[in-house]
């Protein structure tokens, strides 16, 4: 049996894939897209939001995609890295391609120039062209930083043509200072950091009431060790309520208990240690279990 019929779900709570459906717009994610929407109205060139691993900035990178574009009056696109081994041509050719530009040519002064053309074409349409850049610490050296500040140049008397907004490990600042004009046009910087206790049983309940179930599904022993052991990352905390999720499905249990996240924790090799996580889950096992 699959655990979504048996926890009567009529979707997958915690998968990893970022779908803005289950985004969780806690305090602190809220204010990032405030800062970062404001660099994106105002034409204000380049923002930048960093976070560690699993913090969720490609869900927030997607969530502010998804705003940008039911707003209408912007031409915008995400772009995604996988690696930092390309040239400022493919870079250029790149976001070219993502704003139409059309027969992206293979001699950077020329999709320079054709780069340039449409955007203002789209300045004329009364729209601002907003690029996200998701892995962006993958952005690394002079030559590529001088193609973004570039892009950057490309001003009219009242006007930015362009604006940039990068999301990506605290590397992105180290990289920036590389170039000394460029990271002095940064206007926003936001740093993403990981939910409290409080949101991330918040975190977990609205992705449950998103894949369709209302009733509890943890105990509240259970909630304090997914934020333990998942140290409020949101991508640990989806690992550790899908295994649990399958682990109460094999032991079928209608509401997880700490002993379940014990299980999950262990199994995934995040326990730090019997002595450290002794006290405190013997503790939540004794309250889940009544003694």
């Amino acid at each position: 049996m699959d655990y979504e019929r048996f926890f009567k779900l009529n979707d997958d709570p915690f998968s990893n894939i970022p779908d803005s459906r289950f985004y969780y717009d806690s305090p602190q994610h809220s204010r990032a897209i405030m800062h970062l929407a404001h660099v994106a109205e105002r034409m204000r060139g380049l923002g930048v939001l960093t976070g560690e691993v699993g913090t969720g900035k490609t869900m927030l990178a997607r969530r502010l995609l998804e705003i940008l574009r039911e707003d209408g009056r912007f031409e915008t696109a995400l772009l995604v890295l996988t690696h930092g081994d390309f040239s400022p041509l493919w870079f250029l050719r790149r976001v070219g391609a993502l704003l139409d530009v059309k027969d992206v040519s293979d001699d950077k002064t020329q999709v320079s120039s054709a780069l340039a053309r449409r955007l203002m074409e789209i300045h004329a349409e009364g729209r601002k062209a907003v690029i996200l850049i998701d892995e962006a610490n993958l952005l690394r050296g002079q030559a590529m930083l001088e193609e973004i500040r570039g892009l950057l140049n490309l001003e009219l008397s009242d006007a930015r043509l362009i604006t940039f907004i990068l999301f990506g490990m605290t590397e992105v600042n180290q990289n920036l200072l590389v170039d000394v004009s460029l990271n002095q046009r940064v206007s926003v910087k936001y740093h993403l950091g990981p939910l409290d206790e409080d949101a991330v049983k918040e975190y977990v309940q609205h992705r449950l009431v998103v894949a369709g179930r209302e009733e509890e599904l943890f105990t509240d022993t259970a909630y304090q060790l997914i934020a333990r052991y998942s140290q409020g990352r949101p991508r640990l905390i989806n690992a550790i309520c899908d295994n649990a999720l399958m682990e109460g499905c094999l032991q079928e249990k209608d509401l997880l208990d700490a002993s379940v996240i014990q299980i999950v924790a262990n199994n995934l090799g995040l326990d730090d240690g019997a002595e450290q996580t002794a006290g405190v889950t013997a503790g939540a096992e004794a309250n889940d279990y009544g003694f």
